[in-house]
């Protein structure tokens, strides 16, 4: 099974969950950025995994990774990696394909209705790829009143996005 985690990270939570998900998948599958998800990288991927970070209660856009860049978002005022496409570019560009699908966010733990995940589950089904999961939230420190307050992922994250992998390895056989 050719197995892809694609995601886009500022500060490096969603990249962590990325690659956590990758290795829950197995020791083929990779995680890369949106700018490494090329359409010669995802070429007969049977899964692709796709997640971004929530901003403003959906997916990034050009304003909020403004803000993100003005310090407005994200932990400790460190500066965001912004050299990569936003995820909705990504899956603007993302080929038709015949695989299935999984969507992951990461965020506050706070409501947030359908945040990221689902918006970037409806641009991978639009591409032909199904669904074999509901979208999956993971969670970074703070909470929606002050979402900056520490901006790591929340103990556990880690282990919960590699057994999630797992279980989408199962859905896949």
């Amino acid at each position: 099974m050719k197995a892809v985690v694609v995601y886009e990270s500022l500060w490096g939570n969603t990249a962590a969950i990325a690659r956590a998900i990758a290795e829950g998948l197995g020791p083929e599958a990779r995680a890369l950025s949106t700018a490494e998800a090329t359409s010669e990288a995802m070429a007969d991927a049977d899964l692709i995994v796709a997640g971004a970070p929530v901003h403003s209660l959906s997916l990034p856009t050009d304003r909020t990774r403004e803000w993100a860049r003005a310090g407005n978002l994200g932990p400790g005022g460190a500066p965001p990696d912004l050299s990569h496409p936003e995820m909705r570019t990504w899956l603007d560009g993302l080929r038709r394909g015949h695989g299935r699908s999984a969507a992951f966010d990461t965020r506050v733990k706070a409501w947030y209705g359908r945040g990221a995940a689902s918006k970037i589950l409806k641009g991978l089904k639009r591409a032909g790829y199904k669904p074999i999961a509901k979208p999956r939230g993971f969670f970074v420190g703070g909470h929606r009143l002050k979402p900056t307050a520490d901006g790591t992922l929340r103990d556990g994250e880690i282990e919960r996005a590699r057994q999630w992998g797992a279980e989408l390895a199962r859905a896949m056989e």
